[in-house]
């Protein structure tokens, strides 16, 4: 399994040198295809990615853990020019000892990350054209288990947006007082998508095709968040 391992790291390098040589290596795939390799192996991207170039007080800025330095490559990365960057960040799933997790480890790392984003961003002009959208796949039950801990909680849960032109400094929704369930302005995981959508000037209803050439609408049931984009 090393061996293959290793086979395969070669011929990515060997497929890299082809690439940087001969632009034509690319030709025979599709438009989307060359234009997602050629930004990959595009020097700029690889000056993205040599975060270790940054001055040491930045990098504190961020945090010396692994979502801390994410969030300072997805910085590089969209000053490089990339349009889509994923950070995450795992360990959540605290069913057991909730409190001292998040005190501990989870938020001191999010809370210093994700503001170091955002005020760099803010600082290099670059957050206004950029939307930044933190949230996880649901919430956590009202309730204390056994354990100390919070379990899966599809009712109600949380979700951030930042930049891209949107209407900050506002909570949208409300639940009631033991977060149990939405009592004002639901937003639903499609909602989320449409407002997403639409700060990127993509229509909902556009249409694609499966490869099994079944109609699939983009965002049907999605509806864009008004108190967020007017």
């Amino acid at each position: 399994r090393l061996d293959r391992r290793y086979g395969m790291l070669a011929e990515l390098e060997n497929y890299q040198r082809a690439a940087e040589s001969d632009p034509g290596v690319l030709r025979a795939r599709d438009e989307f295809y060359e234009r997602a390799h050629g930004i990959i192996t595009s020097p700029a991207a690889k000056r993205a990615f040599a975060v270790g170039e940054e001055p040491d007080r930045v990098r504190e800025r961020y945090g010396k853990t692994m979502f801390g330095q994410q969030c300072l490559l997805a910085r590089r990365l969209v000053e490089a020019g990339v349009q889509f960057v994923t950070v995450t960040d795992g360990g959540w799933d605290t069913h057991t000892n909730n409190f001292r997790s998040l005190k501990d480890r989870l938020l001191p790392r999010v809370d210093r990350g994700l503001s170091a984003l955002l005020d760099d961003l803010a600082t290099r002009g670059l957050l206004d054209d950029t939307l930044v959208v933190w949230f996880g796949d649901f919430g956590r039950t009202p309730k204390v288990n056994p354990t100390t801990g919070r379990d899966h909680w599809s009712t109600a849960g949380c979700a951030l947006m930042a930049g891209g032109g949107l209407r900050g400094g506002q909570v949208v929704g409300r639940t009631n007082a033991l977060g149990e369930y939405v009592t004002d302005t639901p937003v639903r995981p499609a909602d989320i998508a449409a407002t997403i959508y639409s700060v990127m000037g993509v229509n909902l209803h556009t249409w694609y095709r499966a490869q099994d050439g079944r109609p699939i609408e983009l965002c049907p049931e999605g509806r864009p968040v008004r108190d967020l984009i007017g």
